[in-house]
């Protein structure tokens, strides 16, 4: 229950960075600013996360290395860059296209067609990453956000208040029904009920984002936005030490050990970052780190 209660964040990171993107005006200028960002910390950090993995014992072959700088498989969150990669490719092009019904709706329905096409091939007995790992599965959250940005609708409160326990409850449902299937992933976020109950998480998200509470001032949680796409890419890594240096059977109660592991990770990235910011002040250098 844990897990089902956070299992939305792939589908937020896509929502958010498709709702921050800004029209383009010059398609070369944009590939040229905004790629470098992406791909320069992507190589540093697969490299980084290659050595974490020989450090700890992991043989590496010649075909993982590869497959570690195409395809993102170093650390689960480098692969969520290759597709946001991807995206950014299309996004000057899928801006363009908010105000056209027709093609919203076609982009809308990339992800449930991608759902299906995906149950069918795990039905076959085939390894879905196989053939689905950089396919538009998620096209349609990052659409989303380009899409509320641009035309601003408005959603009822108290409907989506009253729709989130009936999608957390078939978030539920669906995962004892796939612990129950051979070759499932009861957890991924690749299904129905998960796309259902991430949408509705966005969808009030965004509601209350656009209330404004001028005295409310959170600074460390600023702080934690500010430095969110270094702590994206790091956070593994302090995972990794934390996970040796804690075992979960010292704690048993696993929404604890969670909890533990979120304020490790998040410490210590804040710290590597501000080191960071401390020792190089050139803004390329710091680009390398994410920071």
């Amino acid at each position: 229950m844990t897990r089902n209660l956070v299992n939305f964040p792939v589908d937020m990171f896509f929502f958010m960075s498709g709702f921050f993107m800004k029209p383009v005006d010059n398609v070369a200028a944009f590939y040229k600013k905004r790629l470098p960002k992406l791909i320069v910390p992507y190589l540093f950090y697969t490299c980084a996360y290659l050595g974490m993995r020989m450090a700890f014992g992991n043989g590496l072959s010649i075909k993982g290395i590869i497959l570690a700088f195409v395809a993102g498989t170093a650390a689960i969150p480098l692969y969520y860059i290759v597709v946001l990669v991807y995206f950014t490719l299309f996004a000057p092009f899928l801006i363009k296209w908010v105000d056209n019904k027709k093609v919203s709706i076609l982009i809308f329905c990339s992800t449930p067609a991608f759902i299906i096409l995906a149950f069918i091939i795990r039905s076959s007995g085939t390894d879905i990453w196989n053939y689905l790992k950089y396919t538009p599965v998620w096209l349609s959250f990052y659409y989303l956000g380009m899409y509320i940005k641009s035309n601003k609708p408005s959603f009822n409160k108290k409907i989506l208040w009253t729709l989130l326990p009936v999608a957390f409850i078939f978030e539920l449902f669906s995962t004892y029904i796939l612990r129950n299937i051979s070759g499932f992933n009861a957890y991924t976020q690749l299904r129905f009920a998960g796309a259902f109950y991430s949408l509705i998480i966005i969808l009030l998200s965004y509601e209350y984002s656009k209330d404004k509470h001028s005295n409310m001032k959170v600074k460390w949680l600023t702080i934690i936005g500010d430095d969110s796409y270094a702590i994206y890419y790091m956070h593994c890594a302090c995972l990794m030490v934390f996970t040796r240096l804690m075992k979960f059977e010292y704690i048993k109660i696993l929404p604890i050990y969670r909890l533990l592991e979120l304020l490790f990770a998040v410490l210590i990235c804040e710290i590597a970052i501000f080191i960071i910011r401390k020792l190089f002040k050139s803004r390329k250098i710091q680009m390398i780190f994410g920071v």
